[in-house]
């Protein structure tokens, strides 16, 4: 079944458990998250980035999945990954996710409250969540460099208090992709932000980081987590090994096959690290 994605992550809160955000490219590679929150009877939600707008008529995808997910006895989430507008929020909105969220976190400060504040009443008046970061969660091939970008917890607050959002994606030592060098998540910053804001807070930037870490960082007021590079790693690690065995053999379903099972797999791995399997 279709929800707003506050209703997972405040269970989750409560309940001490998170819920992976699992980015997808396409229908094939949703429906293997789906398999695997089902098998694990794990609420889930499912993402789609901004960025992958060109590899999909997003509209489409979006309807797809919706189809696939209302039927489900599992509660299921679609969120916006990383909008980078208004304009790309609403486009969401009429698709109907129940879930954005805004990435203004490269803006200025005024800029970011500003369309974050404009996303948030137009998710508000259609019972969507809405989520935004403040702080900002940069790549890990220039890990060093992002650590001087850490979420402040006053201006937490005060982003939250400008904005009225839902949930807060922060910026304490995760980083999106492979790092360069070793994660360290800041835990004494987060339990401030947590006891702060008293918001569910989100991890972006999840793969790689380290299962003990991730687990860790539910304690402290963690309760939405995104992977999206081990799943598309553990894919490129399955192709590879077909083609290498039995590359005049290989048709391109067996690549699609090895990718719908890679990322089936990963994904089932962090709904039982992360505490949600069991909890649909």
């Amino acid at each position: 079944m279709l929800v707003p994605m506050g209703e997972l992550l405040q269970d989750g809160l409560q309940r001490g458990y998170a819920v992976g955000a699992f980015d997808v490219c396409n229908l094939e590679m949703a429906e293997s998250v789906l398999a695997a929150a089902l098998e694990n009877n794990s609420p889930v939600i499912v993402a789609i980035a901004e960025a992958f707008f060109p590899l999909n008529r997003f509209e489409t995808l979006v309807n797809c999945l919706k189809e696939q997910a209302t039927p489900l006895r599992i509660p299921v989430a679609l969120i916006l990954d990383h909008g980078r507008s208004y304009e790309s929020s609403i486009r969401a909105l009429r698709a109907g996710v129940t879930s954005v969220m805004f990435d203004g976190s490269a803006l200025p400060y005024e800029q970011n409250v500003a369309i974050t504040r404009e996303v948030v009443k137009a998710a508000h008046a259609v019972g969507v969540t809405a989520e935004a970061e403040i702080g900002h969660v940069g790549q890990g091939a220039e890990y060093e460099r992002t650590q001087d970008q850490l979420t402040s917890p006053d201006e937490a607050l005060r982003f939250v208090e400008d904005t009225g959002v839902d949930a807060l994606a922060v910026a304490v030592g995760t980083a999106h992709g492979k790092y360069k060098g070793e994660p360290k998540i800041h835990y004494d910053l987060l339990a401030t932000i947590h006891d702060t804001v008293k918001l569910p807070l989100v991890l972006h930037g999840g793969s790689s980081t380290g299962d003990e870490r991730l687990q860790k960082s539910i304690r402290y007021g963690v309760a939405k987590i995104n992977i999206y590079t081990d799943m598309a790693d553990e894919a490129k690690r399955r192709i590879k090994r077909t083609l290498d065995e039995r590359y005049d053999k290989v048709r391109i379903n067996d690549l699609i096959l090895e990718t719908r099972a890679a990322f089936k797999e990963v994904s089932a791995h962090y709904m039982q690290l992360f505490g949600s399997a069991g909890k649909a």
